[in-house]
């Protein structure tokens, strides 16, 4: 996980992406497959906050404009849960951080 400094320049950088939504793209990028609970312990954030930025990046409102950056899926196993991975786009800006 990056430290918040480094986090801070890069949404400078990229002023569409906020600390919170790169901080949880580089989670995603760390744990792809993981629901939303897994993320957001793994984060040590609230999991309100994660499934927030989870359902607008998944609505493509959050990041790049109309570019979805994650693919949310339900979990098979388990219809209760949903199960989130970068998409190409995701991967691709995640690369270039």
């Amino acid at each position: 996980m990056m430290n918040t400094k480094k986090l801070t320049k890069l949404s400078k950088q990229h002023p569409r992406l906020t600390v919170r939504t790169l901080a949880t793209l580089m989670a995603i990028k760390d744990n792809e497959g993981c629901s939303v609970s897994e993320l957001s312990q793994f984060m040590g954030v609230n999991e309100k906050n994660v499934a927030t930025t989870i359902r607008r990046l998944e609505e493509g409102r959050e990041g790049s404009g109309d570019v979805k950056l994650i693919k949310v899926k339900q979990n098979k196993e388990d219809k209760r849960f949903k199960l989130i991975w970068l998409s190409a786009k995701g991967k691709a800006l995640v690369k270039r951080l």
